[in-house]
């Protein structure tokens, strides 16, 4: 039990792994360890800012498996990227209940990456859709977001994990991580690689977080999961749930 000190989590990018977050969420509130202070990278800032806006996990479950992966992103003309977002806009802001992030009921900071400077950043007011989509917007895949002149794209480019705005908010700080790195035999496609090199870059900046954090939660079942496997939501949030409760079982102990 949290015994009144404030909670701060941080959530990871990991495309569609991010439903195992929800899986967290719903043990972190078993255990009583409902978060105060939210953070969160693409998937991680989709999860967040329903969560921040009053959405139960088993809610957030519902809403965003309830979409097939076509209504999420289409192809377009690779101007700027591959893929079109814009499905995913429309079910971030058609489902959400607040606009500004300023607004939520618990505050809560999105990671994104300015392409212009070349430097990650934690929003934490402005407009709550357009600034979750660019956090997921993985470059060269799908397309960047444009505000007020400056490119965006996913916060994943340059802190998968935003603990940083969490530092001296929260008496206690958990991480989440969807994606961990555990040893494969060499991979054996053009995606797999792709996929594996990928991960790689996001965990070499996770290693060098240990001090920023009391608590990572991190399944390692997950790495079994592709990151567009929305049909096997619930197996991922199972997966989550039964983890996090494990490892808070444990934290508790200690």
């Amino acid at each position: 039990m949290k015994d009144g000190k404030s909670i701060g989590l941080a959530l990871s990018g990991g495309a569609a792994r991010g439903f195992a977050h929800l899986g967290t969420l719903k043990a972190m509130e078993e255990m009583g360890y409902k978060p105060d202070f939210l953070s969160g990278c693409s998937a991680g800032a989709i999860t967040a800012a329903f969560y921040a806006d009053g959405f139960s996990p088993e809610e957030i479950l519902e809403i965003l498996s309830s979409y097939k992966l076509k209504k999420f992103f289409r192809f377009g003309l690779p101007k700027r990227g591959f893929m079109k977002s814009s499905g995913l806009f429309r079910i971030i802001k058609n489902n959400l209940r607040t606009s500004k992030i300023e607004d939520l009921p618990i505050p809560l900071w999105i990671s994104v990456t300015n392409m212009n400077k070349g430097i990650p950043e934690y929003i934490n007011e402005g407009d709550l859709a357009r600034h979750v989509l660019a956090s997921a917007s993985i470059p060269i895949i799908f397309r960047p977001v444009i505000m007020k002149g400056t490119m965006y794209v996913d916060g994943g480019v340059m802190d998968n994990l935003p603990l940083t705005p969490l530092q001296g908010k929260a008496d206690i700080i958990i991480a989440s991580n969807v994606s961990p790195i555990i040893d494969c035999n060499p991979p054996n496609s053009l995606k797999k690689v792709a996929e594996r090199t990928f991960l790689l870059a996001l965990h070499t900046k996770i290693l060098s977080q240990k001090n920023m954090y009391d608590l990572l939660l991190e399944p390692e079942e997950m790495h079994e999961y592709g990151f567009f496997e929305i049909k096997k939501a619930k197996k991922m949030f199972d997966i989550g749930y039964q983890q996090s409760l494990l490892d808070l079982k444990h934290f508790n102990e200690k």
